[in-house]
């Protein structure tokens, strides 16, 4: 098929078939789910959608907005809002018009999405120093979110797997650890559902002498790819298992052997003090 002639129906079939979910689509043409689910069904062309979705096939990620129909007036033209007392309501949309581009931007949070094959993505988040910064909490909802995205369709034999990368506000980066997408999801909502706490918390588990609390996380990288699942896996499974306990980093079990080293002196000193008295 030669690409020219790929229609929307077509592009939006490829992106599924790579494991890119409706929602993800959706957020992409900043339209919604649904207006990707007629695409797909044949409900509508998709003209209008056609570029971007070219554009997300070739290269993984979308630097163009389809535009918004407008009225003859130039104005834009209404849409169907959300139901309230089950009845929809026009709405007038935002004007998506522009381009997007990879400059800095302030300190306000972005959060961009490149998109690979075989269900695989790169995340990247830019995050306010502020520690208070109300994008702090809007990247770390939004990250959440592209998680659970990212550890659906683990069906079969195949497994999402996430490496994520920190970057402080003083500049250093580094590895915090590689995970299995539901694992990690299930580790953030566990911590409370702060994803930036809790990739903090990681990187000071894994790295010794190391103090992520006085310096914030200002960048986030998540590299998802997905793997075959393998025999150890499929034994956990077996036992109802799947999220088996974290294995300790060198940091952590050097933190427990120094924990048991005081335990075994205070121990040694309660001896003592029962013998002579």
């Amino acid at each position: 098929m030669v690409d020219e002639k790929r229609s929307a129906q077509d592009l939006v079939r490829i992106l599924r078939g790579r494991g890119i979910t409706t929602a993800e689509l959706a957020a992409e043409l900043h339209r919604s789910p649904r207006m990707v689910r007629k695409i797909l069904n044949g409900e509508t062309s998709g003209a209008l959608y056609r570029d971007t979705l070219e554009e997300i096939t070739n290269t993984g990620r979308a630097t163009k907005i389809p535009p918004r129909r407008r009225l003859k007036d130039g104005s834009l033209m209404p849409i169907r809002g959300k139901k309230t007392d089950g009845e929809s309501k026009s709405v007038i949309p935002d004007d998506p018009g522009g381009r997007y581009t990879g400059d800095k931007q302030g300190g306000r949070a972005q959060i961009s999405t490149s998109f690979m094959s075989e269900g695989g993505r790169i995340i990247e988040a830019r995050i306010p120093k502020g520690k208070t910064a109300k994008g702090r909490t809007v990247a770390s909802e939004q990250l959440v979110s592209l998680i659970r995205n990212a550890a659906k369709g683990q069906a079969g034999d195949k497994q999402k797997q996430i490496t994520a990368r920190v970057t402080f506000g003083n500049g250093r980066q580094m590895e915090v650890n590689t995970y299995n997408a539901s694992t990690m999801l299930q580790r953030i909502k566990e911590s409370g559902g702060d994803t930036l706490s809790w990739l903090a918390n990681e990187a000071g588990n894994r790295y010794i002498n190391l103090d992520t609390t006085s310096v914030p996380i200002t960048g986030v990288t998540l590299n998802v790819v997905q793997v075959p699942k393998t025999e150890s896996y499929h034994r956990e499974s077996a036992r109802d298992r799947t999220r088996r306990t974290r294995t300790l980093t060198a940091a952590e079990k050097q933190r427990q052997q120094q924990r048991a080293q005081l335990d075994a002196a205070k121990s040694r000193r309660r001896g003592r003090r029962g013998t002579e008295s």
